[in-house]
């Protein structure tokens, strides 16, 4: 019984015979709707497929988690199980090790996973479904069990379903796998009286004075399609399997159904677990048993539940689930010729919202509010190193990684154009003024003024002392409706429309954490949010750069020491170790987490976004490596590539960060000649610009040879950093637009020079990364560093080694590119290197590094062709061919397309749904020739948003918006081969999230190229019913403002 990958008619991906097939895990999306409370669940393709779920992280699971490797060995055993009984033989479904006919099947839908069991020797189709529970203020899986059968006769059968461990509230993951002995002490099964049974610890299992108890816990409910109410929970596992300790067989069912419910069950000091049994008739018409596994606050609310429960109720909310993704998804609603790629679409939409957040809007104009939902830092079956949470509330939000969430979060004006510039708010007032940003990037939060309660105090009817403390506090709209929720608190309007009027009177606060230290590349991804904005609204740019001077500094409880302080000698080798200390003080309130003046005793110091930018790329530019070509990795933590965590050790600098600072200050230069404007900067960034200005100048001239030039500019920088250490004086030196032109050209020349040695290296294509050796260096008698007492040393001269190539640099220096024809020969280099994959047609992350020291990072002990070595990481690929998109190369990036892109794959090699994207691709190189093209790691991932730039790109086109002498002008110019528009010679998409629109191309051609095809005309339906129409390719003035402005339901667009 081979596997077989197929797309049934809805296009939902399935696998017959898919525990025969190369194993994967996936999870469900864990959405529950703003009104609902989230649950995570991961499955895997082996057994009845649910591997783990629970609430908030790994210390709130309900069904024990195992990394993948280890879950598919277990989930057998361990996992859902069902064990039908008929003529006196017991007969275990989805079993590997039965000795009956069967055949199997997979189905994966976007927000509900299923498995099919057509049992011959039984002549019964068994079919289990899962899906979580939408829209309601407790978190539950749902479990569907469908059993009819084959031939239309009827069999009477009993069932035992359900799960044999379901652990309490109050037991970690951790603690449950490494001291389960001594937890089962604590562990209590309450309210099965209720036929709801609840599993709790009694108090508290920490060896601390303060003990506690628990309200919450996990419960477990069942009830059929015959049942007329819930059935008698089986939580004593003994009496399903009774003394086989290895759970492969129901040794204690050995009496009937009537019997075994009747057994006494021991409620303490075992790990229970979850059972139903029932006797029925299996015929044609199909018999459903549901089981419902979830978290609760109280045994109440739980027993207030049962009067919900009934067949109507479920399957409502099985609808429910299913409407929720599918409403979310719509705002990418794309149809071409391509199906598969428009349901790819879809999936790369969703999963990028679980990384980046759905936007949502509270309230319209100046006093609207951008709050985020359904995100979480991402951690599955195949990332268990990362601890994932997902919050366990109403209006769900969740902390991420600054660059995560950043980059996630990069097309979110051009689908919500409401989302206007918050994006840009948020991640510029991340930055610090050393550079750098905090790591965690936490759920924003909400403070009402106290002057504004009276007017909001009158429409509430009561509990107004308690919501009062709550919303003049710190709170996010889940708490304050999860709170009206719990206590019922009676409102004179809707308890929405009470969040809305209250959000509207209060201040939003960006919430962060200095995390683990700093990487290299974060900043990186902020102009890509600038840019995505001013896509949309290119008339304001002026008011945006300008005007708005709500931007400020983040301050983090940590900071870069000198290289007096981080050069050492290690072992007899010199490093820079030891790069980051923290403060002594803690990182206090949130208040204190902002750039202040006099010296951190003033007031918050606030700039606008011009100012926040410049200060941005000059601190880059003063970092710049010995030779000017790289940005030095010189605060511990490499770039976007993790795994090279040796990098810093070793000097190393980054080619990626320097071709994102030419693309910053190319902005800033075009700006500057734009407008005519004074740029009040901080006396402390001032000062360095000048310093930075005269050092260069001197360079530019050769008096100072790249090394003096880079001493000096060090120098400068280390000093100005620890004169912002604890705070600015508040002073400002004021520049023109006209003195930040003359500067930052000079900044680019730099910028080129070093390109183009940087060529020279790479002979043709340009390196990632560069480390230098010290070649000549003295000990700093009597120093040593403060983090790790190594002794300090002084360098005089370094000399510098490229790694081998990688894909990355050429992929960000691509798209900085505005010739094409020198975009054509980088892209010719790359594909003759050993960069590409040619047996697979991919590219890799980068050649060979067996070569390499193995203190460049952990990659280089990885198996070739896996992780981050040598294998083909999507998002890398992604991000290159959006880079060849972007330089114009349309028959190159379609022709890659093809082989590259998830959808075009072979499912039988990636052996994953072709619809969802995974971390990285085995390649050639690795010595396993079976996983060769096989994808890992599930869908979360940066290769989202690169596919929805692409995506955008290719439907709508570049410079869509342009405001030119007091005009704003609209032109779609879309990127489409002619085998993407269907048989009647039509695309379309959904755009800005709210305008379907319709290409028609007659003569199906290329939108690009020679003899191609481009808008001609374009017929404009309003949402009042009205329509216009208008010939030529570009629409201007109100209509233009029109399309922008959410006043158009669709565009007809004839392409001539």
């Amino acid at each position: 019984m081979k596997p077989n990958y197929l797309f049934n008619e809805n296009n939902e991906f399935v696998i017959e015979n898919y525990d025969k097939a190369k194993t994967f895990a996936s999870f469900l999306p864990g959405i529950a709707g703003i009104d609902g409370i989230p649950m995570w669940a991961f499955y895997v393709n082996r057994g009845q497929v649910m591997g783990s779920f629970g609430v908030k992280d790994r210390d709130g699971t309900i069904m024990e988690f195992f990394p993948a490797h280890t879950m598919y060995q277990n989930i057998e055993r361990k996992g859902f199980r069902t064990f039908i009984k008929h003529k006196g033989r017991i007969h275990e479904i989805f079993s590997s090790v039965s000795a009956d006919k069967y055949a199997r099947s997979l189905v994966i839908e976007k927000n509900r996973v299923r498995v099919v069991e057509e049992n011959h020797t039984l002549g019964l189709r068994i079919t289990v479904a899962y899906f979580t529970m939408p829209g309601e203020s407790y978190a539950a899986m749902v479990r569907k069990v469908t059993v009819e059968s084959l031939d239309g006769q009827d069999r009477e059968i009993e069932i035992l379903d359900g799960l044999p461990q379901l652990l309490p509230v109050g037991a970690t993951n951790a603690t449950y796998q490494e001291m389960s002995n001594l937890m089962k002490s604590w562990y209590e099964v309450y309210n099965a009286e209720n036929r709801i049974a609840y599993y709790k610890v009694r108090a508290s299992t920490a060896d601390t004075v303060e003990v506690s108890e628990f309200e919450e816990g996990n419960f477990y409910l069942s009830f059929s399609t015959e049942s007329n109410g819930l059935l008698p929970a089986i939580y004593d596992i003994d009496l399903v399997f009774g003394y086989n300790t290895a759970l492969s067989r129901p040794d204690g069912w050995d009496c009937s159904i009537e019997e075994l419910t009747l057994r006494k069950q021991i409620a303490q000091n075992k790990v229970s677990g979850g059972f139903t049994a029932l006797r029925t008739v299996a015929g044609k018409k199909p018999f459903t048993l549901w089981s419902v596994i979830g978290h609760i606050s109280g045994i109440h609310r739980a027993n207030a539940l049962k009067k919900d429960f009934c067949p109507e109720f479920i399957l409502r909310k099985e609808r429910e689930a299913t409407e929720l993704v599918e409403a979310l998804v719509a705002d990418t609603y794309t149809k071409t010729a391509v199906g598969m790629f428009d349901k790819y679409i879809d999936q790369c939409y969703l999963d990028n919202i679980l990384r980046g957040g759905y936007p949502l809007i509270f309230g319209a104009g100046e006093k609207s509010h951008v709050y985020h939902v359904y995100s979480r830092k991402h951690g599955d079956l195949e990332r268990e190193y990362n601890f994932f949470s997902l919050e366990p509330s109403l209006y769900s939000q969740g902390n991420g990684n600054f660059r995560d969430v950043c980059q996630n979060r990069r097309n979110d004006v051009l689908i919500k154009p409401q989302v206007g510039d918050f994006n840009v708010r948020h991640f510029m007032n991340l930055i610090q003024a050393d550079g750098y940003n905090p790591l965690s990037v936490k759920g924003c939060t909400f403070t009402l003024k106290k002057e504004d309660w009276g007017e909001l105090e009158t429409l509430l009817e009561t509990h107004r002392r308690e919501v009062y403390r709550l919303v003049t506090g710190k709170f996010t709209p889940g708490r304050l409706i999860g709170f009206i929720v719990e206590n019922g608190t009676t409102l004179n309007i809707s308890k929405e429309a009470f969040l809305e009027r209250v959000l509207e009177k209060s201040v939003q606060n960006f919430e962060a954490e200095f995390g683990e230290g700093y990487w290299s590349d974060h900043w990186t991804y902020n102009m890509d949010l600038v840019e995505t904005y001013l896509a949309i609204y290119p008339d304001k740019r002026e008011s945006f750069l300008f005007d708005d001077k709500g931007y400020c500094f983040y301050k983090s409880p940590a900071f870069v020491l000198p290289r007096a302080d981080k050069y050492v000698a290690a072992d007899g080798k010199v490093r820079q170790y030891g790069a980051v200390m923290a403060e002594k003080s803690g990182q206090g309130s949130q208040e204190a987490c902002w750039l202040r003046t006099k010296q951190g005793r003033g007031e918050i110091y606030y700039t606008n976004l011009f100012v926040k930018l410049l200060s941005l790329a000059l601190v880059k530019f003063v970092s710049l490596d010995p030779e000017g070509m790289g940005i030095e990795i010189e605060a511990g933590k490499p770039g976007w590539n993790d795994a090279l965590n040796g990098l810093s050790g070793l000097f190393g600098s980054s080619l990626c960060e320097t071709a994102e600072l030419i693309r910053a200050i190319d902005f800033i230069i075009k700006s500057s000649e734009k407008y005519t404007k004074k740029v009040c900067l901080p006396e402390e960034i001032g000062g360095l610009l000048r310093t930075a200005e005269d050092l260069l100048t001197r360079n530019l001239s050769r008096e100072l040879s790249d090394f003096e030039y880079w001493d000096l500019a060090a120098t400068a920088r280390e000093k100005y950093r620890d004169g912002i250490r604890n705070g600015i004086s508040g002073q400002e030196l004021v520049f023109s637009t006209g003195e930040v032109l003359e500067i930052f050209g000079k900044f680019r020349r730099k910028l080129q020079r070093g390109l183009e040695k940087a060529l020279s290296y790479g002979a043709g294509i340009y390196p990632t990364y560069f480390t230098y050796n010290a070649a000549k260096y003295e000990i700093a008698e009597g120093r040593k560093n403060p983090v790790n007492g190594h002794s300090n040393v002084i360098i005089s001269k370094f000399e510098c080694r490229p790694l081998p190539l990688f894909l990355e640099g050429p992929a960000r220096i691509m798209k900085t590119m505005e010739d094409k024809e020198a975009a054509l020969e980088l892209y010719n280099s790359i594909r003759s290197s050993e960069i590409f994959d040619s047996g697979l047609d991919m590219y890799k992350t980068s050649v060979s590094l067996e070569d390499s020291s193995p203190e460049i990072g952990r990659l280089r002990a990885f198996t070739p062709g896996w992780l981050e070595r040598e294998a083909i990481f999507l998002h890398m690929e992604y991000k290159y061919l959006y880079a060849v998109l972007q330089a114009g190369l349309y028959e190159q990036f379609f022709n890659d397309a093809r082989t590259m892109l998830v959808p075009f794959m072979k499912p039988e090699v990636y052996g994953r749904s072709t619809l969802e994207n995974s971390s990285f691709i085995a390649s050639s190189a690795n010595p396993d020739e079976a996983v060769h093209g096989r994808g890992f790691v599930a869908r979360m991932s940066g290769s989202t948003a690169e596919m929805l730039s692409m995506w955008f790109l290719m439907m709508a086109g570049r410079d869509i918006f342009t405001f030119e002498e007091g005009e704003l002008s609209f032109e779609l110019k879309p990127v489409l081969p002619d085998w993407m528009f269907d048989g009647q010679g039509k695309v379309s998409f959904r755009f800005l999230g709210n305008i379907s629109v319709n290409y028609i191309n007659p003569l199906k051609k290329n939108t690009y190229g020679e003899d191609c095809v481009r808008p001609a005309k374009y017929v404009l339906y309003y949402k009042d019913g009205s329509t216009r129409e208008t010939a030529g390719k570009t629409i201007t003035g109100r209509l233009a403002g029109d399309i922008r402005d959410g006043r158009i339901a669709g565009l007809d667009v004839s392409l001539q």
